[in-house]
Protein backbone atom coordinates (compact mmCIF):
# COMPACT_ATOMS: atom_id res chain seq x y z
CA UNK A 1 0.00 0.00 0.00
CA UNK A 2 1.36 2.93 -1.19
CA UNK A 3 2.31 5.46 1.90
CA UNK A 4 0.74 8.39 2.36
CA UNK A 5 1.85 11.86 3.67
CA UNK A 6 0.45 15.20 5.28
CA UNK A 7 1.62 18.29 3.74
CA UNK A 8 1.08 21.07 6.15
CA UNK A 9 1.61 24.92 4.58
CA UNK A 10 1.97 27.26 7.22
CA UNK A 11 2.68 30.86 7.29
CA UNK A 12 5.42 32.05 9.41
CA UNK A 13 5.88 35.51 10.64
CA UNK A 14 9.47 36.88 8.53
CA UNK A 15 11.14 37.68 12.00
CA UNK A 16 11.03 33.92 12.95
CA UNK A 17 11.74 31.94 10.31
CA UNK A 18 14.99 31.30 10.79
CA UNK A 19 14.30 29.86 14.48
CA UNK A 20 11.44 28.08 13.79
CA UNK A 21 12.99 26.19 10.90
CA UNK A 22 15.86 25.35 12.80
CA UNK A 23 13.94 23.81 15.38
CA UNK A 24 11.89 21.88 12.36
CA UNK A 25 14.76 20.56 11.20
CA UNK A 26 15.09 18.43 15.27
CA UNK A 27 11.80 17.75 15.48
CA UNK A 28 8.88 14.53 14.62
CA UNK A 29 7.95 16.98 11.36
CA UNK A 30 9.84 16.73 7.91
CA UNK A 31 10.90 20.66 6.64
CA UNK A 32 10.29 21.01 3.25
CA UNK A 33 11.08 24.50 1.82
CA UNK A 34 9.99 27.77 2.50
CA UNK A 35 9.14 30.44 0.10
CA UNK A 36 9.59 34.21 0.81
CA UNK A 37 6.68 36.76 -0.19
CA UNK A 38 7.26 38.49 -3.59
CA UNK A 39 5.59 41.04 -4.95
CA UNK A 40 5.34 40.88 -8.90
CA UNK A 41 6.21 44.16 -10.65
CA UNK A 42 5.57 45.28 -14.24
CA UNK A 43 8.67 46.67 -15.94
CA UNK A 44 9.15 47.62 -19.49
CA UNK A 45 10.63 44.33 -20.35
CA UNK A 46 8.14 42.00 -19.01
CA UNK A 47 8.04 41.37 -14.94
CA UNK A 48 10.39 41.12 -12.20
CA UNK A 49 10.21 40.48 -8.46
CA UNK A 50 10.71 42.41 -5.31
CA UNK A 51 11.00 40.78 -1.85
CA UNK A 52 8.09 41.58 0.57
CA UNK A 53 9.39 42.38 3.89
CA UNK A 54 6.07 42.85 5.42
CA UNK A 55 3.79 39.50 4.60
CA UNK A 56 4.40 35.86 6.22
CA UNK A 57 6.78 33.25 4.69
CA UNK A 58 4.89 29.98 3.42
CA UNK A 59 6.48 27.10 4.57
CA UNK A 60 6.16 23.45 3.80
CA UNK A 61 6.21 20.88 6.17
CA UNK A 62 5.44 17.02 5.59
CA UNK A 63 4.67 14.15 8.33
CA UNK A 64 4.01 10.51 7.53
CA UNK A 65 0.26 10.10 8.23
CA UNK A 66 -0.22 6.90 11.01
CA UNK A 67 -3.39 8.12 11.90
CA UNK A 68 -6.82 9.83 10.87
CA UNK A 69 -5.82 13.44 9.64
CA UNK A 70 -7.52 15.43 12.57
CA UNK A 71 -5.37 13.10 15.20
CA UNK A 72 -2.43 14.35 13.21
CA UNK A 73 -3.85 18.06 13.12
CA UNK A 74 -4.74 18.25 16.78
CA UNK A 75 -0.62 17.22 17.31
CA UNK A 76 0.35 20.08 14.85
CA UNK A 77 -1.49 22.80 17.01
CA UNK A 78 -0.19 21.21 20.58
CA UNK A 79 3.07 21.89 18.28
CA UNK A 80 2.76 24.95 16.94
CA UNK A 81 1.04 26.53 21.07
CA UNK A 82 4.18 28.02 21.80
CA UNK A 83 4.47 30.52 18.69
CA UNK A 84 0.76 31.20 18.91
CA UNK A 85 0.03 34.32 16.57
CA UNK A 86 3.14 34.08 14.65
CA UNK A 87 2.17 30.70 12.88
CA UNK A 88 -0.44 30.09 10.83
CA UNK A 89 -1.92 26.48 9.33
CA UNK A 90 -3.03 27.79 5.76
CA UNK A 91 -3.74 24.27 4.25
CA UNK A 92 -3.37 20.59 4.53
CA UNK A 93 -3.62 18.11 2.49
CA UNK A 94 -2.84 14.27 1.45
CA UNK A 95 0.02 13.31 -0.67
CA UNK A 96 1.54 10.59 -2.19
CA UNK A 97 5.72 9.68 -0.95
CA UNK A 98 6.83 13.13 -0.10
CA UNK A 99 9.65 12.51 -2.52
CA UNK A 100 7.14 11.96 -5.55
CA UNK A 101 4.20 14.09 -4.61
CA UNK A 102 6.21 17.22 -6.60
CA UNK A 103 5.58 15.15 -10.20
CA UNK A 104 1.52 15.75 -9.72
CA UNK A 105 2.21 19.32 -10.64
CA UNK A 106 3.86 18.03 -13.90
CA UNK A 107 1.26 16.68 -16.57
CA UNK A 108 1.39 15.87 -20.35
CA UNK A 109 0.24 18.90 -22.40
CA UNK A 110 -1.09 18.83 -26.50
CA UNK A 111 0.49 21.75 -28.69
CA UNK A 112 -0.74 21.02 -31.70
CA UNK A 113 -0.14 18.18 -32.78
CA UNK A 114 2.68 17.16 -30.59
CA UNK A 115 2.47 16.48 -27.17
CA UNK A 116 4.69 17.39 -23.49
CA UNK A 117 4.83 14.84 -21.56
CA UNK A 118 7.12 13.86 -18.04
CA UNK A 119 8.42 10.17 -18.38
CA UNK A 120 6.12 8.95 -15.80
CA UNK A 121 3.08 9.70 -17.48
CA UNK A 122 0.57 6.93 -17.37
CA UNK A 123 0.83 5.66 -20.60
CA UNK A 124 -2.79 5.26 -21.18
CA UNK A 125 -3.09 8.73 -21.28
CA UNK A 126 -0.79 8.73 -24.35
CA UNK A 127 -2.07 5.81 -26.40
CA UNK A 128 -3.66 8.22 -28.61
CA UNK A 129 -0.89 10.23 -29.51
CA UNK A 130 1.05 10.05 -32.19
CA UNK A 131 3.73 12.78 -31.13
CA UNK A 132 5.57 12.97 -28.08
CA UNK A 133 8.29 14.94 -26.62
CA UNK A 134 9.32 13.34 -23.48
CA UNK A 135 10.44 16.57 -21.35
CA UNK A 136 11.30 15.83 -17.42
CA UNK A 137 11.64 19.44 -15.18
CA UNK A 138 14.22 19.93 -14.07
CA UNK A 139 16.89 23.03 -12.36
CA UNK A 140 16.89 24.41 -16.29
CA UNK A 141 13.75 26.89 -17.41
CA UNK A 142 11.40 24.70 -19.88
CA UNK A 143 8.32 22.59 -19.19
CA UNK A 144 6.18 23.15 -22.02
CA UNK A 145 3.72 24.78 -19.89
CA UNK A 146 4.63 28.38 -20.62
CA UNK A 147 2.50 30.29 -23.50
CA UNK A 148 5.97 31.00 -25.42
CA UNK A 149 7.25 27.92 -25.49
CA UNK A 150 3.97 26.87 -26.25
CA UNK A 151 3.50 29.11 -29.45
CA UNK A 152 6.77 28.65 -31.02
CA UNK A 153 5.92 24.99 -30.64
CA UNK A 154 2.96 25.77 -32.85
CA UNK A 155 5.22 27.85 -35.40
CA UNK A 156 7.59 25.22 -35.81
CA UNK A 157 4.83 22.95 -36.87
CA UNK A 158 3.75 25.38 -39.74
CA UNK A 159 7.31 25.77 -41.30
CA UNK A 160 9.47 23.09 -42.27
CA UNK A 161 12.82 22.19 -39.84
CA UNK A 162 14.64 19.26 -41.86
CA UNK A 163 17.65 19.73 -42.93
CA UNK A 164 17.72 23.41 -41.63
CA UNK A 165 20.66 24.80 -39.05
CA UNK A 166 19.36 25.58 -36.22
CA UNK A 167 20.53 27.85 -33.41
CA UNK A 168 18.02 27.70 -30.08
CA UNK A 169 19.35 30.80 -27.74
CA UNK A 170 17.87 30.56 -24.47
CA UNK A 171 17.43 26.73 -24.89
CA UNK A 172 16.64 25.94 -20.98
CA UNK A 173 15.22 22.16 -21.16
CA UNK A 174 15.94 21.30 -24.70
CA UNK A 175 12.50 21.37 -25.74
CA UNK A 176 12.41 23.23 -28.85
CA UNK A 177 16.05 22.01 -30.06
CA UNK A 178 14.67 18.05 -29.63
CA UNK A 179 11.75 18.97 -31.53
CA UNK A 180 13.99 20.23 -34.38
CA UNK A 181 15.74 17.13 -33.78
CA UNK A 182 13.18 14.90 -33.91
CA UNK A 183 12.06 16.59 -37.00
CA UNK A 184 14.94 16.36 -39.31
CA UNK A 185 16.89 19.69 -38.53
CA UNK A 186 20.56 19.52 -39.64
CA UNK A 187 22.83 17.95 -36.89
CA UNK A 188 24.08 19.53 -34.23
CA UNK A 189 21.16 21.74 -33.47
CA UNK A 190 23.15 24.53 -31.36
CA UNK A 191 21.57 24.48 -28.22
CA UNK A 192 22.39 27.84 -26.19
CA UNK A 193 21.86 28.73 -22.56
CA UNK A 194 23.40 30.89 -20.06
CA UNK A 195 22.53 28.37 -17.39
CA UNK A 196 24.71 25.81 -16.45
CA UNK A 197 21.96 23.29 -15.23
CA UNK A 198 20.97 23.95 -18.97
CA UNK A 199 23.36 21.19 -19.89
CA UNK A 200 22.58 18.75 -17.90
CA UNK A 201 18.92 19.14 -18.18
CA UNK A 202 19.33 18.85 -22.05
CA UNK A 203 21.28 15.34 -21.81
CA UNK A 204 19.00 13.75 -19.74
CA UNK A 205 15.34 15.12 -22.35
CA UNK A 206 18.22 13.98 -25.35
CA UNK A 207 18.35 10.40 -23.81
CA UNK A 208 14.47 10.47 -22.95
CA UNK A 209 13.69 11.09 -26.70
CA UNK A 210 16.26 8.53 -28.07
CA UNK A 211 18.08 11.69 -29.50
CA UNK A 212 21.81 10.56 -30.14
CA UNK A 213 24.31 12.75 -28.38
CA UNK A 214 25.99 14.30 -31.69
CA UNK A 215 22.59 15.58 -32.82
CA UNK A 216 22.63 18.93 -30.27
CA UNK A 217 25.65 21.06 -29.72
CA UNK A 218 24.99 22.23 -25.72
CA UNK A 219 26.99 25.53 -25.67
CA UNK A 220 26.93 27.22 -22.20
CA UNK A 221 27.41 31.17 -22.41
CA UNK A 222 26.05 34.36 -23.73
CA UNK A 223 25.94 34.38 -27.34
CA UNK A 224 27.15 37.77 -27.59
CA UNK A 225 30.45 36.22 -25.70
CA UNK A 226 33.50 35.55 -28.38
CA UNK A 227 33.78 31.88 -26.29
CA UNK A 228 30.35 31.28 -27.45
CA UNK A 229 30.08 32.92 -31.04
CA UNK A 230 33.16 31.00 -32.31
CA UNK A 231 31.52 28.08 -31.75
CA UNK A 232 28.30 28.85 -34.12
CA UNK A 233 27.80 27.36 -37.45
CA UNK A 234 28.80 30.53 -40.50
CA UNK A 235 24.92 30.52 -41.08
CA UNK A 236 21.52 29.09 -39.46
CA UNK A 237 18.28 28.58 -41.46
CA UNK A 238 16.06 29.17 -38.08
CA UNK A 239 16.93 30.72 -35.24
CA UNK A 240 14.90 30.73 -31.71
CA UNK A 241 14.70 33.60 -29.31
CA UNK A 242 12.73 32.45 -26.12
CA UNK A 243 14.38 35.03 -23.51
CA UNK A 244 12.47 38.44 -23.18
CA UNK A 245 12.09 41.10 -25.22
CA UNK A 246 15.04 43.44 -24.46
CA UNK A 247 17.11 40.28 -24.38
CA UNK A 248 15.83 39.42 -28.75
CA UNK A 249 16.70 42.99 -29.26
CA UNK A 250 20.37 42.55 -27.62
CA UNK A 251 20.70 39.83 -29.54
CA UNK A 252 20.64 41.35 -33.26
CA UNK A 253 23.99 41.69 -33.48
CA UNK A 254 24.33 37.67 -33.40
CA UNK A 255 21.21 37.12 -35.60
CA UNK A 256 22.52 39.52 -38.53
CA UNK A 257 25.74 38.32 -38.53
CA UNK A 258 24.28 34.71 -38.91
CA UNK A 259 21.01 34.46 -40.24
CA UNK A 260 20.96 33.12 -43.99
CA UNK A 261 19.58 34.70 -46.57
CA UNK A 262 14.97 33.94 -46.80
CA UNK A 263 16.23 32.24 -42.72
CA UNK A 264 13.69 32.64 -40.23
CA UNK A 265 13.57 34.16 -36.86
CA UNK A 266 11.15 33.23 -34.03
CA UNK A 267 11.00 35.85 -31.25
CA UNK A 268 9.10 35.50 -27.83
CA UNK A 269 9.23 36.23 -24.23
CA UNK A 270 8.17 39.48 -25.37
CA UNK A 271 5.04 41.05 -23.57
CA UNK A 272 2.98 42.99 -25.21
CA UNK A 273 3.64 46.68 -23.58
CA UNK A 274 7.33 45.92 -25.55
CA UNK A 275 6.35 44.45 -28.79
CA UNK A 276 6.45 47.36 -30.73
CA UNK A 277 9.84 48.06 -29.59
CA UNK A 278 11.15 44.19 -30.83
CA UNK A 279 9.06 44.59 -33.79
CA UNK A 280 10.92 48.00 -35.16
CA UNK A 281 14.10 46.61 -34.02
CA UNK A 282 14.30 43.52 -36.19
CA UNK A 283 12.28 45.53 -39.20
CA UNK A 284 14.87 48.01 -39.35
CA UNK A 285 17.58 45.38 -39.23
CA UNK A 286 16.40 43.95 -42.50
CA UNK A 287 13.63 41.75 -41.03
CA UNK A 288 9.87 41.25 -42.32
CA UNK A 289 6.68 39.85 -40.27
CA UNK A 290 5.58 36.53 -41.18
CA UNK A 291 2.70 35.73 -38.39
CA UNK A 292 2.03 36.97 -34.79
CA UNK A 293 0.77 34.19 -31.87
CA UNK A 294 -0.49 35.60 -28.40
CA UNK A 295 -1.31 33.69 -25.09
CA UNK A 296 -2.68 35.98 -22.55
CA UNK A 297 -0.03 39.34 -22.66
CA UNK A 298 3.14 37.18 -24.48
CA UNK A 299 3.91 37.47 -27.70
CA UNK A 300 5.53 35.15 -30.29
CA UNK A 301 6.33 36.92 -33.92
CA UNK A 302 7.87 34.86 -36.66
CA UNK A 303 10.02 36.91 -38.60
CA UNK A 304 11.97 36.16 -42.06
CA UNK A 305 15.54 38.24 -43.59
CA UNK A 306 14.97 39.42 -46.59
CA UNK A 307 16.33 37.81 -49.88
CA UNK A 308 18.65 40.97 -50.45
CA UNK A 309 20.00 40.76 -47.00
CA UNK A 310 23.81 39.50 -46.37
CA UNK A 311 25.12 38.28 -43.00
CA UNK A 312 26.92 41.60 -41.05
CA UNK A 313 29.86 40.56 -40.06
Amino acid sequence: MEQKWLKYTLQVNQEIEDVFVAELLDSPYTFGWSEPPFEVLTTENGYDFAKNSVDAVTVYVFEPMQHQEEAHLQLLRAYLERWSGAVFIREVEQVAEENDSWKEAFREVQVGEWWIAPTWTDPDLLKEARNILWIDPGAAFGTGYHGTTQDILLFLQEIPVADKVVLDIGAGSGILSLYCAVNGASQPIYAIDINPQSEYQIEVNTANNQVPDKALKILIGDALEEAVRENLPEQADLILLNIGGEEDVAMLPVVTERIAQNGHVLLSGIVEWNREMVLSAYEEAGFEALGERRSEEWVTILMKASANMSPQR
